[in-house]
């Protein structure tokens, strides 16, 4: 049965709504570069300028506090994050845990975290009292503490005097922590954080990038084992 240009309409848009949820929702997205386009030279292979900027995205500095596993694991991980999103605190309390265990205990991964908060000002906040707990190596502890307690988004209960109750909860130095995440130098590192990660592609939360590929979402532990393996492999 033939159809008429108003159904055909109603179809793709009943498509474009479709996927738009799906995103919405936090539903799974691996980008990958696709089929390379023929090299211009042996064994030489051209990327797309986006898949090769995530290339350089790993920053394998000794001692980095937003960073967990060796500098010269084969693979590093980076990780795009907002402390109010309720797919992210998903990930950091049910997969990561299992890949710190398989992957980076073992050597083979680092995951390097980046800030992308976009959720509204409690997730600025958030964002840079935890990098204000990494000044004092804590970073983990804190990104830890945000996420078992996650309050409801955006209503108010993410403040400069519940963050500094986290900070006294875990030790840390309250005066020093105050005065750090008031640092304009922090503010301006989430701001980079989040303008990088537009640059490569990161459009939602949580988002990764593995090699030149990026995942999307909180994906299932087979995902990111996928995605680990097949990148470690390429590596040796």
């Amino acid at each position: 049965m033939s159809t008429g240009p108003g159904t055909r309409r109603r179809a793709v848009i009943g498509g474009v709504i479709a996927l738009v949820v799906l995103a919405v929702l936090g539903v799974p997205l691996l980008l990958g570069t696709g089929p390379s386009p023929p090299t211009s030279r042996p064994g030489e292979v051209t990327r797309a300028p986006r898949a090769q900027a995530r290339l350089d995205v790993p920053r394998r500095e000794a001692g980095d506090p937003l960073a967990l596993g060796r500098p010269d694991a084969p693979v590093v991980m980076a990780e795009w994050g907002d402390f109010q999103c309720p797919f992210c605190r998903l990930f950091a309390t049910t997969t990561e845990p299992e890949l710190i265990r398989r992957y980076v205990d073992a050597g083979l991964v680092r995951i390097e975290w980046h800030d992308f908060a976009y959720l509204g000002p409690e997730s600025v906040l958030a964002a840079r009292a935890a990098r204000a707990a990494a000044r004092q190596d804590r970073f983990w502890e804190f990104h830890a503490a945000l996420y078992r307690d996650q309050p409801s988004e955006n209503r108010g209960a993410v403040t400069e005097a519940s963050l500094a109750a986290t900070a006294a909860g875990l030790g840390l130095d309250v005066d020093r922590f105050r005065r750090d995440a008031a640092d304009p130098a922090i503010a301006d590192a989430v701001t980079a954080d989040q303008e990088l990660g537009a640059r490569l592609g990161v459009g939602g939360v949580p988002s990764f990038v593995v090699g030149d590929r990026l995942i999307f979402g909180a994906q299932p532990l087979a995902t990111f084992t996928a995605a680990l393996d097949d990148a470690l492999a390429r590596a040796r």
